[in-house]
């Protein structure tokens, strides 16, 4: 798909509610989405399309392929992520980030997609669901639209990132110690899969180290 009709698609694509909190720097994030699109050549008929997106934690980036960092996003997925690419190419060489698109069910509703998005905007703001988003777009890019919202979120969440990670000394010269010190954390933690009475040894190399936030969803995980 060129480039141009991907940009006419975007410009009518409207994030209507973001997320209230930005992506954890040390754990995955869960987005539960809403893309609310009008049904080509039925009036007042709208596609609700739900699910949700995973971030996992992001990590210093490594070498490996962008088309792959997206899971369960649709057929055109690769193709997106070719062209998207190039406008994160400076975030997306600074950490690495992972998305999978999971639990996605569709419907359609005989309703006007306004009324359906103001329906469920209210209803959102009254509950306070601060991970909920809701995304017009059109009927066809649902995929674009999404893959485009989870980037912009990792975008506005980068900076968070560096921060945290600075703090740590992740981005630190002389990371000799500090990278010794995650070789073994992680040779217990693989232990600790295997074998789990090895759990709280772990748990304590972990305060030791002060590493047990950056580790905890993976720790509470062999529970």
């Amino acid at each position: 798909m060129p480039s141009d009709p991907i940009k006419s698609l975007l410009s009518r694509t409207m994030v209507l509610r973001e997320p209230k909190r930005r992506l954890a720097t040390f754990g995955a994030t869960r987005i539960n989405y809403h893309l609310i699109s009008a049904v080509d050549e039925l009036p007042n008929r709208t596609r609700l399309r739900e699910g949700t997106v995973v971030a996992q934690r992001p990590q210093i980036l490594t070498p490996s392929a962008f088309v792959e960092r997206f899971q369960g996003f649709g057929d055109e997925a690769a193709e997106f992520a070719r062209w998207i690419s190039t406008s994160y190419r400076d975030l997306l060489r600074g950490l690495e980030y992972n998305f999978r698109n999971q639990g996605l069910s569709a419907r359609v509703l005989s309703e006007d997609p306004r009324l359906v998005a103001d329906r469920m905007l209210a209803d959102f703001d009254a509950r306070d669901a601060a991970d909920r988003t809701v995304i017009r777009c059109p009927d066809g890019a649902w995929s674009l639209a999404l893959m485009k919202f989870t980037l912009d979120e990792a975008a506005r969440s980068f900076p968070g990132h560096v921060r945290d990670l600075e703090r740590r000394g992740m981005f630190s010269p002389d990371r000799g110690e500090g990278a010794r010190r995650r070789r073994e954390v992680e040779a217990l933690l693989d232990a600790a899969r295997r074998d789990r009475a090895l759990a709280e040894a772990l748990g304590r190399k972990l305060r030791e180290y002060g590493l047990f936030e950056e580790y905890e969803d993976r720790f509470l995980s062999l529970f």
